[in-house]
């Protein structure tokens, strides 16, 4: 395009230079996660899905943007069916080097537990309008999607201001977000674990991560990996690949986690999903 200044030009240099911010925060090897980086990549990403500046610019374009995710289909179907299981969550990230796929919590004795029958999620290929709406989080009977997450960490948790304020949904949002907490050492953390179970995942984080925080790593991976027409935009270097394939590293070792309980974990809901 020959106008350099035109509203067009000015959106694509500013996805490549998001792209390039959100690449840093998913591959930034061997160093405990930022919590200060999560929230950054929460208003990136608001700005290219909740605000739908991907959709002007590929409709502008006259292009197809598709998104690789983890398929959580399955898996999230069997929590919700299983009356004991009252917390999933899809993840999609790496701990202590190694790829974790999810984690929920059951409220039935250890030895009534049930596996979950399904194989291992692969990634599949999704439009902008099924990355942004795919279910991510289970919690009492409630599902809460990509997007609502992206916005919630972006408007409540810090990412483009704090605000306390919640309604009744924003509630429930941030008990999700609380349930589970990651982080270091329970002595070397900057701060009490607010929910009902604590994973100590990084020997050398300091800082206490939500659920949250972890699905917006799972999605700016994603969004880095986004594809136009069938072919993806930003070269990931193949020494990278495997690695930074919906995944943040905490470090290089074998995924050994301690985890705490808090309190005691309440019943899981008879609300029906939504």
């Amino acid at each position: 395009m020959d106008d350099q200044n035109s509203p067009l030009t000015e959106l694509q240099t500013l996805l490549v230079s998001d792209l390039s911010t959100l690449y840093k925060l998913v591959n930034a090897f061997g160093v405990p996660v930022a919590e200060g980086d999560i929230r950054a990549a929460s208003v990136i990403l608001r700005r290219w899905l909740s605000e739908g500046l991907i959709g002007r610019l590929c409709n502008d374009l006259r292009i197809v943007p598709s998104f690789p995710v983890l398929n959580n289909k399955k898996a999230l179907a069997q929590a919700a069916e299983d009356s004991n299981i009252n917390y999933f969550l899809s993840a999609g990230v790496r701990l202590c080097g190694a790829p974790v796929l999810f984690f929920h919590n059951s409220v039935a004795p250890v030895k009534e537990r049930m596996g979950f029958e399904t194989p291992i999620p692969q990634h599949i290929m999704v439009s902008t309008r099924e990355f942004i709406n795919q279910p991510r989080v289970y919690f009492e009977g409630e599902f809460f999607t990509c997007l609502e997450i992206i916005t919630f960490t972006a408007n409540k948790m810090g990412g483009v201001h704090h605000d306390s304020r919640r309604n009744e949904r924003q509630s429930r949002m941030q008990r999700a977000s609380e349930f589970m907490t990651f982080g270091g050492p329970l002595d070397r953390i900057n701060r009490q674990p607010p929910g009902e179970l604590y994973l100590n995942v990084e020997p050398n984080g300091q800082e206490l991560l939500s659920g949250f925080h972890l699905e917006i790593i799972a999605a700016a991976s994603s969004f880095v990996h986004i594809h136009l027409n069938g072919q993806q935009l930003m070269t990931i270097p193949e020494t990278h690949r495997q690695k930074s394939w919906f995944s943040r590293t905490f470090g290089n070792r074998k995924p050994e986690f301690q985890v705490y309980e808090t309190k005691k974990a309440p019943s899981k809901s008879k609300d029906k999903p939504i």
